[in-house]
């Protein structure tokens, strides 16, 4: 008898649980965006008789994988994955029941001790292609050229890593550098005083992200002036301000929703404020603004896609132009980078009368042509993951024109 009172309470549940979460995703309102997440969560397909018996419909309606994990950051899954009723709950549900089940990674990030997500080590490794394409660019420029690339969070925090993570391939790029790297190039190696500074409690990487903190930065800063022979700036003449409740990239992709925000930190230098002037080109339009820093992206909204480390320079854009007019001097640097250089070139602004960054994915004019005739230096800056996995570095060698 209790035998069948269970079968029946186990049938009742099931039901419960397959009509109420049916019902909720018609009933609940659906959102644009997932703020866990931080991408566009997809829109309602188009219904017709062509997109049924093409196969279209079904492919808007369940997505590539059907899975409640979706696809990456920037991307929506089908309607139906992206719409499910608590999606995030149940993303975060699979994420730590894999993570007890010995599997310490989720879509390509690590669980890892004090509250860090990790990145895993990226499967390609282009670096020697990507060096040979820097050594063709140094042979067409004339000028002073210098090359430094972010450690992976996963090679300096090795420590903190999980016991059965894989090997990050931080040594085999920096010996094919040393190896392969033209001597036209200045090579700044933060390794050891990245790991010195971790050792001694420096938090040089977000917790959340997988970006440095402006304190690992500011430390690069000062060995990248040793090579390009400019002072740095002060630290104690720059103001910090804290703001709380940073989620970044490496939260919002592997569903370890439990994890504490971070604190996002701006180290400025007041005194030359009022003095900047930045030119942001992304393609369609070009516009100029009186400061690097772009404060809304600082105010966190639950039904936007909130990206707080945007506040340098306001994201990703083919050129930005960075002029300071008290500088320490008039010299213009251009800076061939990723993401990671936004939060830097506040601190190069010091140096450099113009700081001109230029992303190589979006880009797609002669890099020699930028500042031509002007006093320059060139600087390349990367994280050690994308320039093991980046493609457009060949964009260095269009022709002049």
């Amino acid at each position: 008898m209790n035998s069948k009172k269970t079968q029946i309470a186990i049938i009742a549940i099931f039901l419960i649980f397959t009509f109420g979460l049916t019902a909720a995703f018609f009933i609940l309102p659906k959102k644009a965006v997932s703020s866990d997440e931080r991408r566009p969560l997809a829109a309602t397909p188009e219904i017709s008789l062509e997109s049924f018996l093409s196969g279209d419909l079904s492919g808007e309606l369940e997505g590539s994988s059907g899975d409640l994990s979706g696809e990456l950051e920037g991307s929506s899954g089908g309607y139906i994955p992206d719409h499910f009723p608590f999606r995030s709950f149940f993303v975060g549900v699979n994420s730590y029941f894999n993570y007890m089940l010995g599997n310490t990674a989720s879509n390509n990030y690590y669980n890892s001790r004090d509250g860090y997500i990790i990145t895993k080590p990226p499967k390609k490794n282009n670096s020697e292609q990507n060096i040979a394409q820097l050594n063709d660019f140094a042979a067409s420029a004339d000028e002073k050229i210098t090359l430094t690339l972010v450690p992976s969070a996963g090679y300096i925090l090795s420590d903190l890593l999980p016991l059965n993570h894989v090997s990050y391939p931080d040594e085999e790029v920096f010996a094919s550098i040393e190896n392969n790297l033209s001597e036209d190039f200045s090579f700044v190696d933060l390794r050891d005083s990245f790991a010195d500074a971790h050792k001694a409690g420096t938090q040089i990487y977000y917790k959340t992200d997988h970006h440095w903190t402006s304190e690992g930065t500011y430390l690069a800063y000062t060995r990248l002036c040793e090579s390009l022979g400019v002072a740095p700036v002060a630290k104690d003449k720059l103001s910090v301000s804290s703001y709380e409740g940073f989620y970044g990239t490496t939260y919002s992709s592997s569903g370890y929703f439990l994890v504490k925000p971070d604190v996002l930190e701006l180290w400025e230098n007041k005194a030359v404020e009022d003095s900047i002037k930045v030119t942001i080109d992304d393609g369609k339009e070009i516009k100029t603004y009186g400061s690097m820093y772009f404060r809304d992206h600082l105010e966190v909204k639950s039904d936007a896609i909130n990206d707080m480390y945007a506040v340098f320079l306001n994201g990703n854009s083919p050129l930005v132009t960075i002029e300071n007019s008290k500088a320490t001097s008039d010299k213009t640097l251009v800076v061939i980078k990723d993401s990671f250089a936004h939060c830097m070139a506040p601190y190069l602004a010091n140096n450099y009368g113009k700081v001109i960054l230029v992303d190589l994915r979006y880009y797609q004019r002669s890099v020699l042509d930028l500042a031509k005739g002007e006093d320059r230096e060139f600087l390349v800056l990367y994280g050690m993951e994308n320039f093991c996995t980046d493609t457009n570095l060949f964009r260095l060698n269009f022709p002049l024109g």
